[in-house]
Formats: C-alpha cells, sequence, structure tokens
C-alpha cells in the first residue's frame, strides 16, 4: 500500500506495473460495437506468476513524493 506524502491519497497512482509467468491465453472476439479487433484473456498457470510494481506519482496531486506503507 502507498500513501502520498502531499496530499494523503492512499487509493490511485501513476506507474509501471510488469507482469511475468506461464500463462494459458484465449483470443476472445469481443461484441459488434466494441472498437477494438480483438481482446485476450489468460488464465495463470501455477504458481509461478511474478510481477513488480514501480509507482511513479500520486494521480490526484501528482507529487513524486510517496511513501510505501508496511501491511
Amino acid at each position: 500500500m502507498y500513501k502520498c506524502k502531499n496530499c494523503g491519497n492512499t487509493e490511485k497512482f501513476i506507474g509501471i506495473v510488469s507482469e511475468k509467468g506461464n500463462a494459458i491465453i484465449y483470443q476472445h472476439d469481443p461484441p459488434k460495437n466494441n472498437k477494438s479487433n480483438c481482446s485476450w484473456i489468460y488464465h495463470l498457470s501455477g504458481n509461478c506468476w511474478k510481477y513488480k510494481i514501480k509507482v511513479q506519482q500520486c494521480a490526484c496531486c501528482k507529487s513524486t513524493k510517496i511513501e510505501k506503507l508496511n501491511k
């Protein structure tokens, strides 16, 4: 969990997330009114899923003064 030191926001931040691991991937045809050509659905496969989160700034006030809270 994160907290903006400037405005106190604890809910919404801008940053980078990367995920990596084995997955089962399905292509799904979207409804006709959807503007995209196709969408993807994936299911996690096993316990090998890894991720990294890098919070860069507060989505409310754009401050980069973010602290990580221990839970």
